[in-house]
């Protein structure tokens, strides 16, 4: 099934489709069938360095964002960069993201700059240089710190401040629960710039510091004074999970991505984009989920009856996917809309799109688990782990409800670009 929608993406973008080879070829190379719990588990991090060596970490990016241009440019024999035409660098990704999907949720973090992105877009020259060298180059990667325990995704509600001296900045607060926090080699770090006379002045409500506008930082992960600490979720075990702690971390302003109180447009930017991936990923999930439970559908018997004859077992996994491929299509819809606009993401649609996308791919893999009977319910078989993973993907970057209330709340408010919210495709 899966065919049926990348195929349709590569029949309107037929310059993607050595992208999308090179993108299989290394996952039928390294990660060769979808994961279970109980089987060994990849090593993700040297998966990502692998892509790195492939050209599969610079894609998405511009030349004026750090990427080195689209082309099989060599050195010393490594790909510098797979190649995709300029103009294509969105869908390239999501192509890429719903295709590492249907292997695991966890290979979602293998392809291309992801949150590196924003300090290679909006960072200095030296960082850019520093953060190409270690996440395009080396296959490093970059974490981001934006949640805190005490206020989630409320971004005004964020707490964790850096304290302004002139020259540098004195880095203050925790965040948490985020990913990665053992792999990254730096995170962008989402907070708020203080004056040392506003950081004497008792706050423990945070009252004062929700008008106070966002900033955001790329703090390298070795910096004196962070630290911190993991903790053991429920899904997306690959990666580490755990709270950053920063104890006044001294950290120079040339750091800082964009200017002082960039940082809500920064998130919004990357974000929406980031959702959308994060989409495909578990739509990737849930069409290997059907096809796979399709096949045993056509091979299981009950008495003399077909499992695929059975009205009942035929409704449920139609409605899966039509739900899945529909969610499929939007999300490759505001992807193309985004190519065509010079990268403007639509902020409200691509949010309530992560939502949708996941909860119906939540819906579907619970349908093929129940339909693999007892045998789905063990760790011998890929979709409790996809299910576990992709529930965890229904509160990263926003829970569901916060996302479908930003499309409502532009619909009602009337604050909505005048672009409708399934892109008209181009011929």
């Amino acid at each position: 099934m899966h065919l049926s929608e990348t195929r349709a993406v590569l029949h309107r973008h037929p310059a993607l489709e050595g992208f999308a080879s090179h993108v299989n070829d290394f996952l039928d190379t390294h990660l060769p069938g979808p994961v279970a719990e109980q089987t060994a588990q990849p090593p993700w991090l040297e998966l990502r360095k692998q892509a790195a060596h492939a050209g599969l970490t610079g894609f998405d990016l511009k030349r004026g964002e750090g990427g080195p241009g689209h082309g099989h440019a060599r050195a010393r024999g490594r790909v510098l960069t797979a190649s995709v035409p300029p103009a294509l660098g969105r869908v390239a990704q999501g192509l890429a993201m719903f295709l590492a999907g249907r292997r695991d949720c966890d290979a979602r973090e293998i392809f291309s700059t992801a949150h590196g992105a924003m300090a290679l877009r909006y960072g200095t020259p030296a960082v850019r240089d520093a953060v190409r060298t270690r996440v395009v180059e080396r296959g490093e990667l970059a974490g981001v710190a934006s949640s805190e325990p005490h206020s989630g995704s409320d971004l005004r509600g964020l707490r964790t401040v850096a304290v302004d001296h002139g020259d540098h900045l004195l880095l203050s607060g925790t965040k948490g629960l985020i990913s990665r926090v053992q792999e990254a080699t730096g995170f962008v770090v989402f907070c708020k710039i203080v004056e040392p006379a506003q950081a004497a002045v008792p706050d423990t409500g945070g009252t004062w510091l929700r008008e106070v506008p966002l900033s955001a930082l790329w703090l390298p992960a070795d910096s004196a004074g962070v630290v911190t600490d993991t903790t053991t979720p429920l899904g997306l075990q690959g990666w580490s999970m755990g709270h950053l702690h920063f104890d006044r971390v001294r950290i120079g302003k040339q750091f800082l991505l964009g200017a002082p109180g960039d940082g809500r447009r920064i998130f919004d930017n990357h974000f929406s984009g980031w959702r959308v991936m994060m989409a495909l990923v578990c739509l990737g999930a849930a069409t290997a989920a059907i096809e796979e439970t399709m096949n045993r559908a056509r091979h299981r018997t009950v008495g003399r009856t077909s499992l695929a004859t059975i009205p009942s077992v035929v409704a449920r996994l139609g409605t899966a996917a039509a739900e899945t491929q529909a969610a499929t299509a939007w999300c490759f819809s505001l992807l193309e809309r985004c190519d065509q606009d010079g990268g403007q993401m639509d902020v409200a649609a691509c949010s309530a799109a992560k939502a949708l996308a996941t909860d119906a791919a939540y819906r579907a893999v619970d349908v093929a688990l129940q339909l693999h009977g007892s045998e789905g319910y063990t760790r011998c078989t890929p979709n409790e782990k996809r299910l576990r993973d992709i529930r965890g993907l229904r509160i990263a970057d926003g829970p569901n409800d916060t996302l479908y209330s930003v499309l409502a709340h532009s619909l009602l408010t009337g604050t909505r670009p005048t672009a409708p919210l399934v892109a008209q495709r181009r011929a």
